[in-house]
């Protein structure tokens, strides 16, 4: 009777939460910053809001050639978009500019991308260790002197990379001594031996009169990519100029790694796992975590006895990312003699 009685209260709660799991992280826009100076209208400065939001929101997902195709995006279909929005209230001594967050509905936004036949990436935060070599009239830069070494992160900005530059050592001077004649070549991998990141980029900037030449060697997704791109510089003065590759460099960085962690919400996934129920919250704590995981749509239960929950995962992406992002969320999901199992760790 007792187990009876348990089973059902897990049934309760996976039937109120099997289609709404998500908390919708990466579709939420925050401090949207709108100047009262617009309008002294509230709805127009809530439209503004909407508009800048959804900008903001399209630049972080799409590649850039998706963003324009509908950066265009009229306001009534924006507005149909959003699940509601918050104005936050301003502290003392703040200026005259209002700043809202607005949250995107999932669903809607997936339903949008479907009939547009766009791919969106779920990258957000993420960490890159790089190395930017300066190389002007023949002379190598290597930390002493090299402008876009110690102005990389000068310019703060929302961007969805976080960089990292290392830190001086003769070893990495020494590779690339030894790698001068032909720098395209340097290893990768063995240059950032140091650091326990996915994501890593040597970028060799050669500088000569008002062109930039510039080589990307970048690993993201375990994947190694190259990429070349010219940069001319247009009446600005040498600083300008420096900061004019920094940025274009960084938005062809991010291209880069959003391309290779595309999800095309036309083609979902299914993942049947079992969870062991070893005391009575786990399902309830396993909910809980999931509901924080934007790319898992829903779950459903397909058996459940005193001992298991056998349940169907329905997400997006790929499964290496599935597993990545349940383990930020402290649920292990391993493979034992041919069955999916999850472990709330």
């Amino acid at each position: 009777m007792k187990n009876l009685i348990f089973i059902c209260c897990i049934l309760i709660i996976l039937l109120k939460t099997g289609n709404v799991l998500s908390d919708n992280n990466i579709f939420n826009v925050n401090n949207i910053e709108i100047s009262k100076g617009i309008s002294a209208n509230k709805e127009k400065l809530v439209n503004h809001a909407f508009k800048k939001g959804f900008k903001e929101l399209i630049n972080r997902l799409l590649l850039k050639e998706d963003y324009k195709k509908i950066s265009t995006t009229n306001l009534d279909q924006i507005k149909s978009l959003v699940s509601y929005y918050q104005i936050k209230n301003k502290k003392n001594g703040e200026n005259d500019n209002i700043r809202f967050n607005i949250f995107f509905d999932k669903d809607k936004i997936h339903d949008f991308f479907y009939k547009k036949k766009i791919l969106y990436s779920d990258i957000i935060n993420t960490d890159m260790i790089i190395f930017p070599l300066l190389i002007s009239d023949k002379q190598y830069f290597i930390y002493t002197k090299n402008y876009f070494y110690e102005n990389w992160n000068k310019e703060s900005s929302k961007d969805l990379i976080q960089y990292t530059l290392p830190t001086e050592n003769i070893e990495s001077i020494q590779k690339i001594k030894l790698n001068r004649e032909n720098i395209y070549k340097i290893d990768i991998e063995d240059f950032f031996k140091e650091y326990n990141l996915e994501n890593m980029a040597f970028v060799s900037i050669n500088i000569n009169k008002d062109i930039a030449k510039v080589f990307l060697n970048i690993k993201t997704a375990g994947k190694k990519l190259n990429k070349n791109l010219l940069i001319s510089n247009s009446g600005l003065n040498q600083e300008q100029f420096n900061n004019k590759i920094i940025l274009e460099i960084k938005n062809i960085i991010r291209d880069l790694i959003k391309s290779q962690n595309l999800i095309d919400v036309r083609i979902p996934s299914f993942l049947n796992a079992e969870i062991k129920l070893n005391n009575r919250s786990n399902l309830v704590e396993f909910n809980n975590r999931l509901k924080k995981i934007d790319l898992i749509d829903s779950f459903y239960v397909q058996e459940l006895n005193k001992d298991y929950v056998l349940v169907k995962i329905k997400y997006l992406g790929k499964i290496n990312k599935i597993i990545k992002r349940l383990k930020d969320q402290n649920i292990e999901l391993i493979m034992k003699k041919g069955q999916w199992e999850l472990n709330i760790i």
